[in-house]
């Protein structure tokens, strides 16, 4: 390789690997929190597909009430579609604590990890005073975990759905 020449990203052993010692340090063991928040958007996300499934049928059933002129039946599903937004807007509403929840957990784990080893050997010390190509890396190092965190749960969440 040359000399000015930077090494492109690639997906292999070494950034799987990678990704797999970040994901350990977030989620450390089977059981703990953070393994209670990706099972609960799974199972939100199941139930959402149901409602969304529900949803489009009743809509279709409404929309032949009105075709049909059938006050009685446009009545009636219409009432069931009503009295079914709030079982939906709390599914909806469970999915969304749940992100958010999993998002601040790894990042609280993500961000003391990465503490505690930048505060090891006066590394802290090293950087801010012997080397000064990267300035405030303690917040670029808050805003990068942040950033990590809520691609990784996005990640997570679209290939849940």
């Amino acid at each position: 390789q040359k000399e000015g020449k930077k090494e492109r990203a690639m997906v292999d052993r070494v950034f799987i690997a990678r990704i797999c010692r970040i994901l350990k340090i977030m989620v450390p063991r089977t059981l703990c929190k953070e393994t209670g928040y990706l099972l609960l958007i799974a199972v939100m996300l199941v139930v959402r597909t149901y409602c969304d499934i529900w949803m489009i049928q009743n809509g279709t059933v409404i929309e032949s009430a009105i075709i049909g002129r059938s006050r009685k039946d446009f009545k009636k599903y219409l009432f069931n579609f009503i009295a079914a937004m709030p079982a939906i807007s709390l599914v909806n509403n469970f999915l969304k604590y749940g992100l958010n929840e999993l998002k601040l957990c790894f990042r609280v784990r993500l961000t003391r990890y990465l503490y505690e080893e930048y505060l090891k050997t006066y590394t802290y010390y090293k950087m801010g005073n012997l080397d000064n190509r990267i300035a405030n890396p303690d917040q670029l190092l808050t805003q990068d975990v942040e950033k990590f965190c809520n691609s990784v749960v996005d990640l997570y969440s679209n290939l849940s759905k």
